[in-house]
């Protein structure tokens, strides 16, 4: 056999094995947050209040379905600009989870008070380890008889994924008030909205987050979000009624667990949500995590129309720092990611005998990061073959599942160079890395006899000769100093072997008698380096 191709036998086996495929590690799951932060005044306050950090952190130390975990993305509402109020709420973050943790986005809002911005607009932060920012978006006319301010659109991936788990998230503040005019006025930009999310087409997984500022959800506004089509808005609490039967949530107990304002009193409107478009609630790819739906710091125990502070949903702390922080409850939502598919495969031997069993492990795992697995879809995956391998699989992983192991088999039935593709492939909504190939390479090769001590294909008198070289040596031998039966030693036996697989060379002298190994070295040494037979 060729030693050079040996070598590349040998360097394309190691370059193979053990292969991983994986990308950057992020939590998998999504801690999303919509939260007015009442930092639009003009004259007054435009940053965040010191008891923002208290408020932050403890949404990120709060566990819901298991799962606690630092705020990855914050939809925002009166913000003054970008600039100024959005970028103190990343200051307050990054101090508590270190610099250049978060980021912000850069388009500002338009407002229909143009030159005192009084009440800001919608912007949004987001957790650089487990969020890119794709794209942002500023929609809707803005002026005195239109939007209050613009709709904002903002484009988002997953750190380790590609555009497939991509999903938008809608920020908007939607115009205040009880009048016809102002109820006018919030329907034209729930239109805006929906024109945009309808545009986006069957199959987009959207959030739209805000300040609604409504009563009831018999609202045009409301009920244009939630009409049937391509980009409709579903409430995840299913506490909105039917379009024939609308719920009013002001002053009503029963959604007192829901009320998003006023945590200093009174607290009688759920004025803030996070709906959510179709695709968000099937439990395939990216969807919001069952009952991970909260008002943060409500839990119902509050008396209705008194403050926050008269409940248990939080430590007195955080409740005395919900309360002074803003006019709103932040709402908040864990959301599962698609599942990230790693696939490890054995070494491959470069070189295998004729006719062996050689079957090489094939590991396929959901290596979504999370918290806790329902952090992430589970990973529904095939497993295929061509060529000469031998094969397949259909398998499941969980998160934190740990994988499961498959088995291919290489096809050792005739000699020479082999070849063959591994594929596997994940049939999961927004899969990471959901098709991997892998390929194969060996080579199938006779097995050499026990006296061809050179291993050149031959029994000849070559070999004869390393044997009578070394005859004698007892012990510490091996087959390529002349151990044909391979337990240590130089001798007769060795010489036995040679001699029954020399049998062409044998066969020619068949009427004499057998030598004893001494005298066939020297009677067969000249015949034997003419007369050679191929094994």
């Amino acid at each position: 056999m060729n030693l050079q191709r040996r070598r590349l036998l040998w360097c394309a086996a190691v370059a193979c094995t053990p292969l991983l495929c994986s990308a950057r590690l992020a939590h998998g799951q999504l801690r999303i947050v919509s939260y007015n932060t009442l930092t639009a005044e003009n004259p007054g306050v435009q940053t965040a209040r010191p008891t923002a950090a208290t408020v932050l952190e403890a949404i990120g130390l709060q566990s819901v379905n298991g799962i606690a975990k630092p705020i990855d993305v914050m939809l925002l509402q009166e913000q003054y600009t970008t600039e100024i109020s959005t970028q103190s709420f990343v200051d307050v973050l990054n101090g508590i989870y270190g610099p250049g943790t978060y980021a912000r986005s850069t388009l500002n809002a338009l407002a229909s008070d143009f030159s005192l911005r009084r009440g800001g607009g919608p912007a949004m932060l987001y957790n650089t380890t487990t969020v890119q920012l794709i794209n942002e978006l500023r929609f809707g006319t803005v002026n005195g008889s239109n939007q209050a301010r613009s709709a904002m659109r903002y484009q988002l991936r997953p750190v380790g994924y590609d555009a497939s788990a991509d999903f938008y998230a809608y920020s908007d503040h939607y115009k205040a008030g009880d009048t016809a005019d102002d109820q006018t006025r919030r329907n034209i930009e729930a239109v805006a909205v929906r024109n945009n999310a309808n545009a986006l087409g069957e199959g987009a997984h959207l959030i739209f987050a805000g300040d609604y500022n409504i009563q009831s959800s018999g609202e045009a506004m409301f009920q244009t979000l939630v009409a049937p089509g391509a980009g409709q808005a579903n409430d995840p609490l299913n506490a909105s009624g039917t379009p024939g039967s609308p719920v009013t949530w002001r002053d009503n107990s029963a959604y007192k667990a829901i009320h998003t304002q006023d945590p200093d009193g009174p607290m009688d409107d759920r004025f803030d949500f996070q709906l959510v478009s179709g695709e968000m609630l099937d439990g395939e790819g990216m969807s919001i995590v069952l009952n991970s739906y909260r008002t943060f710091g409500n839990n119902g125990t509050h008396s209705l129309n008194g403050a926050i502070t008269t409940g248990s949903g939080a430590s007195a702390a955080v409740l005395s720092a919900l309360r002074s922080n803003s006019d709103h409850l932040p709402v908040v939502a864990d959301y599962q990611l698609p599942a990230k598919m790693g696939v490890e495969l054995a070494a491959v031997p470069p070189i295998v005998t004729l006719g062996a069993s050689i079957s090489l492990d094939v590991t396929v795992s959901n290596i979504a990061s999370v918290v806790a697995a329902i952090g992430a879809d589970e990973l529904d995956y095939t497993l295929s073959v061509s060529g000469d391998l031998f094969g397949g699989a259909v398998g499941i992983d969980l998160a934190l599942g740990g994988g499961n192991v498959h088995q291919v088999t290489l096809s050792t039935a005739t000699p020479g160079i082999k070849s063959g593709v591994l594929t596997v492939t994940s049939t999961s909504q927004g899969a990471a890395n959901a098709l991997q190939t892998f390929p194969v390479q060996f080579e199938v090769a006779a097995p050499f006899l026990a006296a061809d001590f050179n291993e050149n294909g031959f029994v000849d008198g070559v070999d004869l000769a390393t044997w009578q070289t070394n005859f004698g040596l007892a012990e510490g031998a091996t087959k390529s100093v002349g151990d044909a039966n391979l337990d240590g030693a130089v001798d007769g036996n060795d010489y036995l072997l040679w001699q029954r697989e020399f049998d062409a060379a044998a066969s020619s002298v068949a009427s004499a008698s057998v030598p004893e190994p001494a005298a066939a070295a020297m009677v067969l040494l000249g015949m034997a380096l003419v007369m050679r037979r191929r094994r």
